[in-house]
């Protein structure tokens, strides 16, 4: 292969650059880096051409991320809380929990009640869930021991909703006690959000 034009020239330039500076001995000529042979530079160009691919990935899952962000309230949340989805343990716990609620949050009058009562068979309670209710509302279990069950089964969301639902939020005690469930359960503050914003009142 014949050296490119200027290459003898640029060699003789540098080696004596290195013979002034008492790099290199005159018997050991610096040499130049070996010219790319034909397939280092079919991969170079290969590298290059796959640069777009690499670029198209980033924005797909800069994409993703930005629509899981506008809608993560759908996605932490379900649309709807239905009792069907849960084991017979954890409705009992629910309903206990949403008793306890509501003597803890408000007036727990009988309109208060009925309230309570038409949101959890909307969700899904049936008569013997009910029954769970109101007979909790005649022997509450201490808020701490449902907590800890609440927790336990995986409830926050929907032990948080029947919080809302029992509080008065606009009475002050019912707005701290709905405030102190949600930082019990440690639940996010779009999760909090999400929640007011169905079934708040």
């Amino acid at each position: 292969m014949s050296s490119p034009p200027g290459g003898g020239r640029a060699r003789s330039l540098l080696n004596g650059l290195a013979r002034r500076v008492g790099q290199r001995p005159p018997e050991a000529p610096l040499s130049l880096p070996p010219e790319p042979t034909g397939v280092e530079v079919a991969g170079l160009r290969h590298r290059r051409l796959g640069l777009p691919a690499e670029i198209l990935d980033r924005a797909l899952a800069q994409k993703v991320l930005n629509g899981w962000l506008q809608n993560r309230h759908q996605v932490m949340l379900p649309l709807t809380f239905r009792l069907g989805r849960l084991e017979a343990g954890a409705v009992e716990v629910l309903m206990r929990f949403a008793a306890t609620a509501l003597l803890d949050a408000s007036r727990a009058d009988e309109a208060a009640r009925r309230g309570v009562e038409r949101w959890l068979a909307e969700i899904g309670a049936d008569e013997a869930a009910l029954a769970t209710f109101r007979s909790t509302l005649g022997a509450p279990t201490p808020s701490s021991t449902l907590l800890e069950a609440v927790r336990a089964h995986g409830l926050e969301p929907y032990a948080y909703a029947a919080a809302v639902v029992a509080a008065d939020l606009r009475d002050p005690a019912g707005y701290f006690y709905a405030s102190y469930v949600a930082a019990r359960l440690a639940l996010p503050a779009d999760m909090v959000r999400s929640i007011d914003r169905r079934y708040r009142r």
